[in-house]
C-alpha cells in the first residue's frame, strides 16, 4: 500500500513533466521543418513519432529526475512529507520507490537502444527529405579482417538491406597484395555482400619472367564479406553516428578484431549503458537536500537550485559523451570517471540520509 502510494503520485508528476518536454521538444522541430513536412497526414504522423521517440534519449533522463523533484516539494508544502516521517517511516524507505521507478524506466529506455528505435532520428528526417536515400555514404574505406574495402557510394535499403556502388576489395597476406576484387554494384542480403559482374584478380605468388602474373576471372555473382552489416558501415564511416546498442556492440568486436581504435564505440556503448544511470545517482542525491519539514528551508530556493543542479549534471554528462565520441577526450576519462565520481558521492549521501532531520 505504501510502496503503491509514492509510485502513483511519482509517476503522476513524471507524467506530467515528461508531456511537457515532449510536446515541446516535437512542437520546436515542427516548427524547424515546418516548410519541408509532408503533405500526406500519414507520413506527418509517423514524423511526430518518430520525432517523439528520438527526443525520448533527452527528455526521459531529465523528467525522472524533475519529476522527483516535484515529488519532495509539492510533498513537504503539504505536510505529507512530514507525515509520513513523524509515522516512522525512514527517509529512505520514502526513497526507495522512486529510486525503483526510476531505475526499472532507464533500463526499459536502455532496452529500447537495443531496437530499431534507436534510430527513430533517421526515420524522421528520412521523412522530411522525402527521400529514401538520405544516409548515402561516399568514399568509404574500410579494414576487415586482411582485406580492405572501397565504396563509391551506400544506399540504405529496406529491411535492413545495402546497395553499394564501385565497391573494391583489396586482399592481403603478409602485407602484400594477392588478389582484387571489383563490381559496379553490391547488395548485403542474407548477411553477405553479393558482388554483380564481379571481376576478380588473382597476383601469381611465384613470379617468373615469362609466365603470367595476373589470373583474370569475371563472375555473375559473389559473395563476399560475410557478417560485415551495413550499420556497421555507418558506425565506421560517422564522426557522430545513431547506432543501436547491439550494432555498437558488433562494431566494436569487429575494431578490437582488426586492432583499429574502438575509441568512438567504447565513448557510444558506455553513453547508452552507463550514463543513463545518473538518474537514479541523481535522484538519491537531491532527496538528502529535501528538509523534514517546509519552514527548516527556503522551498523556492532548495527547488531551483536541485533543477540547475540537475540540469548541470545530465549537460556534463551529455558534453562528456559527444566530446568522447568525436574523439576529443577517452571514453574511459570522460565519461566513466564522472560517472564513478557521481556514484561514490550518492554512496556517501545514502549513509547519511537517514541520520539528517532537517
Amino acid at each position: 500500500m505504501f510502496f503503491r502510494f509514492i509510485t502513483q503520485y511519482y509517476l503522476k508528476y513524471f507524467l506530467i513533466v515528461f508531456l511537457a518536454l515532449e510536446l515541446f521538444f516535437v512542437g520546436i522541430d515542427t516548427l524547424k521543418y515546418v516548410d519541408d513536412l509532408p503533405d500526406s497526414a500519414n507520413l506527418f504522423i509517423l514524423f511526430l513519432f518518430y520525432d517523439s521517440v528520438y527526443a525520448m534519449s533527452y527528455t526521459l533522463p531529465i523528467s525522472l529526475v524533475l519529476s522527483s523533484i516535484m515529488f519532495f516539494i509539492t510533498f513537504l508544502k503539504s505536510n505529507q512529507l512530514t507525515a509520513l516521517l513523524a509515522l516512522g517511516f525512514s527517509r529512505f524507505s520514502i526513497l526507495k520507490p522512486i529510486l525503483l521507478v526510476a531505475t526499472l524506466v532507464t533500463c526499459l529506455h536502455i532496452g529500447l537502444n537495443c531496437t530499431p528505435f534507436a534510430y527513430a532520428q533517421e526515420s524522421a528526417e528520412s521523412i522530411i527529405s522525402n527521400q529514401a536515400v538520405l544516409n548515402v555514404r561516399q568514399d568509404v574505406l574500410l579494414k576487415f579482417n586482411d582485406k580492405y574495402i572501397f565504396m563509391g557510394k551506400i544506399f540504405p535499403l529496406e529491411n535492413g538491406g545495402a546497395r553499394a556502388e564501385n565497391i573494391k576489395i583489396f586482399e592481403l597476406e603478409n602485407r602484400e597484395l594477392r588478389s582484387y576484387y571489383t563490381a559496379k554494384s553490391a547488395f548485403f542480403t542474407n548477411d553477405s555482400w553479393r558482388l554483380e559482374n564481379a571481376v576478380f584478380l588473382d597476383i601469381n605468388k611465384n613470379l617468373q619472367l615469362g609466365k603470367p602474373a595476373l589470373k583474370r576471372e569475371e563472375l555473375a555473382h559473389l559473395e563476399v564479406l560475410n557478417g560485415f552489416r551495413p550499420k556497421v558501415l555507418d558506425t565506421f564511416s560517422q564522426d557522430k553516428p545513431t547506432v543501436s546498442i547491439v550494432d555498437a556492440i558488433d562494431t566494436l568486436k569487429i575494431s578490437l578484431q582488426q586492432g583499429t581504435s574502438s575509441t568512438k564505440m567504447r565513448a557510444i556503448l558506455y553513453g547508452l549503458m552507463i550514463v543513463p544511470f545518473f538518474v537514479p545517482l541523481s535522484i538519491l542525491i537531491i532527496a538528502s537536500f529535501i528538509p523534514s519539514l517546509a519552514r527548516y528551508g527556503n522551498l523556492a530556493l532548495i527547488s531551483f537550485a536541485c533543477i540547475v543542479g540537475a540540469l548541470i549534471v545530465w549537460g556534463l554528462f551529455f558534453s562528456f559523451s559527444e566530446l568522447s565520441i568525436s574523439g576529443l577526450l577517452q571514453p574511459e576519462a570522460g565519461v566513466l570517471s564522472p560517472f564513478l565520481l557521481l556514484f561514490f558521492v550518492s554512496l556517501y549521501f545514502l549513509r547519511k540520509i537517514n541520520t539528517k532531520f532537517i
